[in-house]
């Protein structure tokens, strides 16, 4: 082993000798990990932009079709934005964790939260705001994103608060394991049922119910299609970037066939249209003023993002040998630097960040410090000005990615058959179907945690309640009297 003194600088701040470990191995770690999750820079776009399409064909009444052929330009520039604000989300946020925690741990936008940002949240205030008196005089569509990503915010506000102390334990004891499995479960079929959609298989919005049998006439679900086949097959034989080169083999037969439209400027200034800093003001008093809706759902965001962060950060921590005395080493400032950069992300104009499962990549390849994250931040801010180059890609290609990525979160299968009460398998399955099919996080979350406290309260398991999931069952019955009231007058 080198000597670690001859590590200078690096070594004091990214304090090497402690995880004993060299800065070429380190390096290489972060290079191999953000090949392995670069892939975020066109799905998460293509994802936040496809709700955003969605929530134009609310407010307009136009078939979603139609929305992508009447706007192309205004689609553009949000897609742009998403992308840039990703890349700079991911950057700083990886740049935090590296020097503040010192831990080999990337982020970005979430797979999972994105999604609830796009087809939950940025949908629930196109329909609240279509009917309201802001409708003549706001853009609803953009300031949906703006209330979105202000939910964002406040979920990072509160991921700050509930990691200080011991109010953390707290909230990890109140949700029933079975629902947290069934939660992770739910969120992973309902990324696979987008990425369904984002090929053409179904429709949008309309969950696992209804085939788009057109679609079979269309080469892009044939492509689609040809992404899981080529990822899976390179995944198998252990490729890394395998998700990328399936994405650029998608796109590349895409433009072949002229279903992708090439971009005449390579390099074009940051794009920050989707920034919450756009309409500051007005987005906060509406935002207050629909405080009833918005804050269940900043907190059933906060939920997904709270128990993903220390599940990820645990289960990455043992895989890089970082606990010590059963304790992950500097948790306490690996949540912090996760809760802070989802307080930056929405604006930077992007859903919550969270710690990426695919940091296993390069703690397989060696990385233990912070300097492992380092580079992966560098490398995702030196990705910003590439920003138009990342809008060639079509949904199509991303969507075979995300029908594996869901994959992932369904190894807690196993954990969850292993529970033989229906008190708490029926609530946990429950969760599992409603998310998917309702197109919903949040509803699925609410249903299966009201159906929890039901159903122990008829089976007389009194003692098995605690006070803390009945006040989460509550807010949750009082987002859906809310959203009833609102949908239904």
């Amino acid at each position: 082993m080198e000597d670690h003194k001859n590590f200078g600088l690096l070594d004091k701040i990214f304090n090497l000798s402690f995880y004993n470990t060299r800065p070429r191995t380190e390096i290489m770690a972060g290079i191999t990990t953000f090949l392995a999750m670069a892939y975020i820079l066109f799905v998460n776009p293509s994802i936040l932009t496809s709700g955003f399409v969605y929530s134009m064909s609310l407010a307009t009444g136009m078939p979603i079709s139609d929305i992508s052929n009447n706007y192309p330009t205004l689609i553009e520039q949000v897609k742009l934005s998403f992308t840039v604000a990703t890349a700079l989300a991911a950057g700083v946020a990886t740049l935090i964790m590296s020097l503040y925690a010192r831990l080999p741990f990337a982020l970005a936008p979430g797979m999972g939260e994105n999604a609830f940002i796009a087809f939950t949240v940025i949908p629930t205030f196109t329909k609240i705001l279509a009917k309201s008196s802001w409708s003549s005089s706001i853009n609803i569509p953009m300031f949906s994103i703006y209330l979105a990503l202000i939910s964002v915010l406040f979920n990072g506000i509160l991921f700050m608060i509930f990691s200080i102390g011991k109010i953390r334990e707290l909230i990890i004891n109140s949700v029933p394991e079975s629902i947290k499995f069934g939660i992770a479960i739910g969120i992973g079929l309902f990324i696979s049922t987008i990425g369904l959609s984002n090929i053409g298989l179904i429709a949008p919005g309309n969950g696992l119910v209804t085939i788009n049998w057109n679609s079979f006439l269309s080469l892009p679900l044939y492509i689609g299609f040809l992404t899981i086949l080529i990822a899976t097959v390179l995944n198998k034989y252990k490729i890394s970037g395998s998700y990328l080169i399936a994405i650029f083999v998608a796109t590349g037969i895409g433009i072949t066939f002229k279903l992708v439209s090439v971009p005449s400027n390579i390099l074009l200034p940051p794009a920050f249209s989707t920034s919450i800093l756009n309409n500051l003001p007005m987005s906060f008093y509406i935002y207050f003023t629909l405080f009833g809706i918005g804050f269940p759902i900043a907190f059933s965001l906060f939920l997904v993002d709270f128990f993903d962060g220390v599940g990820t950060i645990t289960g990455l921590a043992s895989k890089a040998g970082l606990i010590k005395n059963g304790k992950v080493i500097n948790i306490n400032k690996a949540l912090i630097s996760d809760s802070l950069a989802s307080i930056l992300a929405p604006f930077f104009g992007t859903s919550t960040t969270v710690v990426y499962i695919e940091s296993a990549a390069g703690i397989e390849s060696g990385g233990k410090s912070g300097l492992t994250s380092f580079i992966i931040g560098i490398l995702f801010l030196i990705s910003i000005p590439l920003a138009p180059l990342f809008l060639i890609v079509p949904s199509f290609a991303t969507g075979g990615i995300l029908v594996i990525v869901g994959l992932s979160f369904l190894t807690l299968f196993r954990n969850l058959i292993q529970i033989i009460d229906p008190l708490e398998t029926i609530p946990a399955y429950l969760t599992i179907l409603g998310i998917p099919l309702t197109f919903s996080i949040t509803a699925g979350i609410g249903i299966g945690i009201i159906t929890y406290v039901l159903l122990k309260l008829f089976a007389g398991k009194f003692s098995e309640i605690n006070l803390r999931i009945i006040l989460i069952a509550l807010l949750f019955a009082l987002y859906f009297a809310l959203t009833t009231f609102l949908e239904t007058h």
